[in-house]
């Protein structure tokens, strides 16, 4: 039976219908690009063989280029070369799938994208397979996302973190430091007195010497490791001043080795000046006779019985260089790495036995480049270490 042609009034309601799905479809579009034109984040279309067919606006801000300039761009100047292999292997994934009859996959992550004055950015990336009647008009829309910012602060959060992480780490080695290595030369000293007022009726001029002696060196070990830990806390606080003047670096190390010389000939090591002519430079007294006693004290601690340890100093155009060296044990290059490095666990033991903390060399470091100097290692295993502490003629430094 034939189909009966439509009254007047059925045809004005399909049109009706037609202008009413028309109007919404309208609507929708105009939604659609309203959202893509206004959004921070851009988005854009591709199909399956990496025609790009749609990019919002916002291109401009994340990448500098206009949208005319980004649709004919080559994708080897989109994407870095990194990049643009994981989306290409993303878009030959979705072919298959597709081919396959298999779900298509979103894909999200980050890549790393050209600004167009050449420097590369990273940006969070979500695409999401569009499936149309073939495959040809099956696309992918996707949205990018400028990460900059975050990965900016999640490096700083990251850093302070590690700073955090130090801070602890400090803390523990602090306390390790009183704990410990501040009780062993006063137990020395405590036995030491207690064995000398107990028996001094008994003992020859000689032993009370020898007992006097190792009270001495307990007592003088204390005492430097106390300095140098009221030092390390004050650098850690900023609140040691600065007062750089002219002074003789011979008559500093002279001052140090004889301050240090009844714990060198406990080992029987000779302690030698062996700078001939007077050098002149301009220095924090405090801060250069911390450096030169903590680092013969390190070479007295590592040499053997029966060593030697030389203190000279080069005089160059513009610097100084202060060498101690010793017939010590020598250190490894892993060794080396960590001498100044403030980490828990990382007491030494001298060739007697002797207890140390780092500490000591770590306060070197600090005050040498406070007076913008470095200090420089140089070590064979069996055979002893060279310090190197380089120092400007004039400080130019502030306070």
């Amino acid at each position: 039976m034939p189909d009966r042609e439509k009254t007047k009034e059925e045809l004005q309601s399909d049109l009706d219908a037609l202008q009413m799905a028309y109007n919404e479809l309208v609507v929708k579009e105009e939604r659609y690009r309203l959202l893509t034109e206004h959004a921070r984040d851009v988005i854009w279309t591709m199909k399956l063989d990496g025609t790009i067919t749609y990019i919002s606006p916002a291109v401009e801000e994340v990448r500098g280029l206009t949208v005319d300039e980004a649709m004919v761009q080559p994708a080897d100047q989109i994407l870095t070369p990194e990049s643009l292999d994981k989306s290409i292997g993303y878009l030959i994934s979705v072919y298959n799938d597709y081919i396959a009859g298999l779900p298509l996959k979103t894909f999200r992550g980050e890549m790393d994208y050209y600004h167009k004055d050449g420097s590369i950015f990273n940006a969070e990336v979500i695409a999401k397979p569009i499936v149309g009647s073939d495959i040809e008009s099956t696309i992918i829309l996707g949205v990018t996302r400028d990460i900059t910012e975050r990965k900016q602060f999640e490096a700083k959060l990251l850093e302070q973190a590690e700073k955090l992480k130090e801070l602890n780490a400090t803390k523990d080695k602090f306390f390790s430091i009183i704990a410990h290595d501040l009780r062993s030369p006063f137990n020395g000293i405590l036995a030491l007195s207690d064995l000398l007022r107990n028996e001094v009726h008994e003992l020859d001029t000689e032993s009370i010497k020898d007992y006097a002696d190792h009270i001495y060196i307990s007592a003088h070990q204390a005492f430097d490791l106390l300095e140098n830990l009221l030092n390390w806390a004050n650098t850690q606080q900023g609140s040691i001043p600065f007062s750089p003047s002219r002074l003789c670096i011979n008559e500093v190390i002279d001052r140090e080795i004889d301050h240090l010389m009844t714990v060198a000939e406990q080992k029987s090591i000779s302690l030698t000046n062996i700078t001939n002519e007077k050098v002149t430079i301009e220095a924090d007294e405090k801060m250069l006779e911390t450096v030169v006693r903590n680092l013969i004290s390190n070479a007295i601690k590592f040499t053997h019985q029966g060593g030697s340890i030389t203190v000279g100093v080069n005089q160059k155009t513009e610097h100084v260089d202060i060498v101690i060296s010793d017939t010590g044990v020598g250190m490894s290059e892993e060794a080396i790495d960590h001498l100044f490095k403030m980490e828990k666990g990382n007491t030494t033991i001298g060739t007697q036995n002797e207890t140390g903390t780092g500490l000591g060399l770590i306060i070197c470091k600090e005050f040498v480049e406070r007076h913008g100097g470095s200090i420089m290692v140089e070590s064979v295993i069996g055979k002893g270490s060279q310090f190197h502490v380089m120092l400007p003629l004039k400080s130019s430094r502030a306070n």
